[in-house]
């Protein structure tokens, strides 16, 4: 249960005669009897006028309010209902409205605490939780802000509820045990043929042979999984503006893993001048000056690749004679800002996939599902044969939108995701769960998209769903050699046709070093 209270001033225009005063009474009880109780089931629900006093070009109000007219909502219904009675009968408008000493009470113990916006105090006692509420105007009523912070309060205490964790993993299905051919790092391998070369923090440089077995395997995912089930290719842009992550709920979500982008405030080259100087002089890059010449953050790089997808059908009806809509995305990379525990491809903070993306009916969503989820296990199993696990996994952003509960049994039919995991030995024994490498997932959304982005179905009886699934290519390859290793005899038939003769690696004076490149030739001895 929640309950409101507090002051709300009007500020008049002049000083209301002695007949208006006479006559406030009066018109609060109407108030209280009509204008602040409809949308009201109960009394309970409405709100209520419990005090109120005149001083000078003031109107002091104290409201009391349940949870459908709520404190601020009564507030400004008092202004719509007065207004044209004080300029009809007085010539008095209403110039400003104040809410003061405002408090929201919730039934429980709720975790709050004074760093959330607008709060002032918090008080648990008796079992409830009592929240002071900062002084607002009416700009600030009309937002409305108090709603939000209910929204974000109840969502913090929901994800404390969840286990303070992104979400819940339970294993749905896995591999038979497969004996690996190769228990090195294949990352280190990599980098000391010269194969890959650091570029910076999560991004490295992939020469030929390395870029040429990523194109394969992006042929083989291609050709086995989505090509079969008549996806389409589209080129979805890859910079996003920071106001569709409210829709997506990025920005709530991920701002931590987020890489974002400023654009200059001139397109003059001269109002650059002091910055360009100081490179001149200092022959370096002065970033707090460059930081003045650019504007505030107003995109970001592109993070979950599916974002444009829900933009491109946002606010468009949908005929059902063009459902099941099936494409996907290939046209570059991923960005996400990585903290700690970097380690060569399995963890990058520039990385590229192939996004499988649809929409359609719930019982289209689903079925495209499945069929991708028997793509998916013949690709893993038959072309790949690598060790593999599914996860049926509860992500909190479902659960906090309303499109699932958090389940104890598993139920493939409703919103979820399935994680995609391959065991990487040169780790450690496959019974310890930090062994294992998420190589990709496939998630059903419901409506947590079509609903902010407005993709509404020609007929009004039915839901819009969408469904993506992410190819992260260095995960999958990285997953492969860390079991099958650079051998190509140890390698399942069908990719060793599809990579045949790997093209020549580069080879300079000092680049790789001596056991780099005795390590190179008797890779390449195995691919004669």
């Amino acid at each position: 249960m929640i309950r409101f209270r507090g002051f709300v001033e009007y500020i008049l225009s002049k000083k209301p005669p002695e007949k208006f005063v006479n006559r406030l009474e009066s018109l609060i009880k109407d108030l209280n009897a009509d204008v602040l109780t409809r949308g009201a089931k109960t009394p309970e629900e409405a709100a209520r006028i419990t005090e109120f006093a005149l001083e000078n070009q003031k109107m002091i109000l104290k409201i009391e309010s349940g949870r459908r007219v709520r404190l601020h909502q009564a507030a400004l219904r008092v202004k719509n209902a007065l207004a044209p009675v004080l300029g009809r009968d007085y010539k008095i408008g209403i110039r400003e409205v104040l809410l003061k000493q405002a408090v929201i009470e919730l039934d429980g113990e709720y975790k709050v605490t004074t760093k959330l916006p607008f709060v002032v105090r918090v008080e648990v006692t008796n079992g409830k939780t009592l929240i002071y509420l900062n002084d607002m105007d009416e700009s600030s009523l009309k937002r409305p802000i108090i709603d939000r912070l209910i929204q974000l309060i109840e969502y913090k205490e929901l994800k404390s509820k969840f286990g303070g964790k992104a979400e819940h993993w339970q294993l749905i299905k896995k591999s038979r045990e497969k004996k690996p051919m190769f228990t090195g790092d294949p990352n280190e391998i990599l980098e000391k043929v010269g194969w890959i070369k650091r570029y910076s923090v999560g991004q490295w440089f992939y020469t030929p042979p390395l870029t040429y077995m990523i194109r394969k395997f992006q042929e083989l995912f291609l050709e086995t999984v989505v090509k079969p089930l008549g996806f389409q290719e589209a080129i979805y842009p890859k910079i996003i503006p920071v106001e569709m992550g409210l829709k997506t709920g990025h920005i709530k979500g991920t701002v931590n893993q987020m890489i974002f982008a400023c654009q200059p405030k001139s397109y003059n080259i001269e109002d650059f001048s002091e910055f360009l100087d100081l490179v001149m002089v200092l022959d370096e890059v002065p970033r707090d000056v460059l930081r003045d010449h650019l504007r505030d953050p107003s995109h970001w790089l592109c993070f979950a690749q599916c974002e444009p997808f829900y933009w491109f059908f946002g606010s468009e009806i949908i005929d059902p004679k063009v459902l099941p809509v099936k494409w996907y995305d290939m046209s570059g990379p991923s960005f996400r800002w990585e903290a700690g525990g970097i380690k060569g491809l399995e963890r990058l903070v520039e990385f590229h996939r192939i996004e499988v993306t649809w929409l359609g009916e719930p019982e289209q969503v689903i079925d495209i599902r499945n069929k991708l989820l028997d793509r998916y296990e013949h690709f893993m199993d038959k072309v790949l044969d690598l060790e593999w696990r599914w996860a049926w996994v509860t992500p909190f952003f479902l659960v906090h939108a309303g499109e699932i509960e958090e389940e104890t049994e598993i139920n493939l039919d409703q919103p979820g995701t399935i994680d995609f995991e391959a065991w990487i030995p040169y780790r450690g024994e496959r019974q310890n769960p930090n062994n294992w490498l998420e190589i990709g997932n496939i998630s059903i959304h419901g409506t947590k998209y079509s609903k902010p982005f407005k993709i509404k179905h020609k007929l009004q009886d039915k839901e819009i769903w969408t469904g993506c699934s992410g190819f992260g290519v260095q995960r999958w390859l990285i997953a492969f050699l860390a079991q099958k290793g650079f051998d190509p005899d140890n390698w399942p038939k069908p990719v060793r046709e599809k990579i045949g003769k790997l093209p020549e690696s580069i080879q300079l004076v000092t680049y790789p070093n001596k056991e780099g490149k005795k390590l190179l030739e008797e890779i390449y001895n195995k691919f004669q």
